[in-house]
């Protein structure tokens, strides 16, 4: 029936006829060809349009709300993520200095005290074992 009622109306656009409308009694003549509708059918096709619209709305506003919601939900999503991978950064930083700072103090544990004394030592070492390499090649 609501098919029926577009394709009259579309036909009526597409004449390009003025829209007449007259309230007909029982058993009298209609005044013009046309589609005739009890008050009831009238009613419906009426507020047909109206309800429609306000179904879209309603749906375009759910939809909306919904995408809104799925937005902000992924947005706090990947802050919480940020938010982790920073503490987990942070985290490993210190625990990185804290391994620095116990191999520093090895090593200065380790360290010979006196280093110029060995490296002294080195150069004296390194010297004789040239000069005795060289007095066995040459001779």
């Amino acid at each position: 029936m609501f098919s029926n009622l577009l394709l009259v109306l579309a036909m009526s656009v597409a004449h390009a006829e003025e829209p007449t409308f007259t309230i007909v009694g029982e058993n009298e003549p209609a005044p013009f060809a046309g589609v005739l509708l009890s008050p009831p059918a009238a009613a419906e096709v009426l507020t047909a349009y109206d309800e429609q619209q306000a179904k879209c709305d309603l749906e375009i506003e759910f939809q909306l709300d919904k995408a809104g919601s799925d937005c902000d939900f992924h947005k706090r999503l990947i802050e919480i993520r940020a938010e982790t991978c920073e503490e987990a950064r942070e985290a490993e930083n210190v625990q990185k200095n804290l391994e620095i700072d116990a191999l520093k103090a090895t090593i200065k544990k380790q360290a010979p005290q006196r280093k110029w004394l060995w490296f002294a030592g080195g150069v004296v070492a390194g010297g004789l074992t040239y000069y005795g390499v060289q007095q066995a090649v040459t001779q």
